[in-house]
């Protein structure tokens, strides 16, 4: 396993890149509502929808918008990070899916950050880049995994993003933050927590095509 190696020169170096790169690449960004409160002395574990190769840096830029108080973690696959080894100093840490031996390292791993309060972890329940619009969504069970043993109060916040051309040359983005699930619920009841992710995309959706939002976060 890879584990994350925060730096600072990295992230000062990528914050000025990956927002010109972003506003230079869609028209806006687009919040839909505002994120749930959560006490930083709560656990915290990430999961958006997974559609694109932007999806990282989607969840990134909102990370430092509405999480200063946490130290940003992201999962990866194992052969991308070696790839692009650059984004562990930004808070990349690799998981194995071929090996069962990295993977239970990467779940205890994962488990150390959520007990840390100056962190919180971002997963991607999908576990591979679907379609947007696909029917039905699938989901793996890693979460499942992770969430096991926690022994701190931890929360689950679905985020779903859209990618949406209107009436420009660039498409916009539009997120919407989902309601906040205990672990607990997540553990034993993991068919609960699949509806509250898929709710959450399909009403992205839908308030996306209607065009509704409630600040640009470009501006």
């Amino acid at each position: 396993m890879i584990p994350a190696n925060h730096k600072y020169w990295a992230r000062t170096l990528f914050n000025f890149y990956i927002d010109r790169k972003l506003k230079k690449s869609f028209g806006n960004f687009y919040l839909i509502n505002s994120p749930p409160s959560l006490s930083i002395k709560d656990g915290l574990i990430v999961t958006p929808n997974h559609f694109s190769w932007w999806d990282g840096f989607f969840i990134d830029f909102i990370s430092r918008r509405y999480y200063l108080g946490r130290k940003f973690y992201i999962m990866m696959l194992e052969e991308q990070l070696t790839k692009y080894g650059f984004f562990k100093y930004l808070g990349a840490y690799s998981i194995k899916l071929s090996n069962p031996k990295s993977i239970i390292e990467t779940i205890d791993y994962s488990r150390k950050l959520i007990e840390d309060e100056n962190s919180f972890v971002v997963v991607y329940p999908q576990g591979e880049i679907q379609p947007f619009d696909i029917e039905p969504i699938e989901i793996k069970k890693g979460l499942r995994n992770i969430t096991k043993g926690l022994k701190k109060q931890t929360f689950v916040l679905p985020i779903a993003f859209k990618v949406q051309y209107d009436n420009q040359q660039t498409p916009d983005v539009y997120v919407r933050f989902g309601e906040l699930v205990n672990v607990q619920t997540v553990h034993k009841n993991y068919d609960s927590y699949f509806e509250c992710f898929v709710n959450n995309i399909k009403q992205c959706s839908k308030e996306a095509t209607y065009k509704n939002k409630s600040v640009n976060l470009f501006e």
